[in-house]
């Protein structure tokens, strides 16, 4: 384990509640706008699970979880990820990349994604979070089901 954070915890956190969640995609929506420069590819996952008891579903929105001992981070040999101290948000360096995909295999929650043969995943938002702003999905959920937390 590398202990890349002050203490060994996490600083800031993106959580989601699905019981607030109404599945109106302007998460998707924002983050994608947010990140225009991966042509418009939005970070958070739209997901759908069943319930076969129930014979429903819901809609739920998955995104990095910034990991406190992120195998992405742990498994990259080429150092594509890093943690920025002051949010505790995993990172990432295009130019490092080589699109080899072993942080997507490693990953348990199945978030990096390629886009011609770079890593695509959740920033946190972080330059905005640094100054001062929400995350995009957070700051467009009216829902409140995507709330920053500070784990100081």
């Amino acid at each position: 384990m590398i202990d890349i954070f002050e203490g060994g915890f996490i600083l800031k956190k993106i959580v989601y509640n699905m019981d607030l969640c109404n599945a109106c995609f302007k998460c998707h929506a924002a983050c994608a706008k947010v990140h225009s420069d991966k042509e418009g590819l939005s970070c958070r996952k739209m997901k759908r699970v069943e319930n076969p008891v129930t014979n429903s579903f819901r809609l739920i929105t998955e995104s990095c979880r910034h990991c406190e001992d992120p195998t992405c981070l742990n498994n990259c040999a080429h150092n594509v990820f890093s943690v920025d101290p002051e949010t505790g948000f995993v990172l990432t360096n295009d130019e490092n990349c080589i699109g080899c995909q072993i942080c997507s295999f490693v990953c348990p929650f199945d978030v990096p994604k390629f886009l011609n043969e770079k890593i695509v995943k959740c920033d946190g938002c972080n330059e905005r979070v640094k100054a001062g702003l929400l995350p995009a999905c957070v700051e467009a959920c009216e829902s409140h089901a995507l709330r920053l937390i500070d784990c100081k």
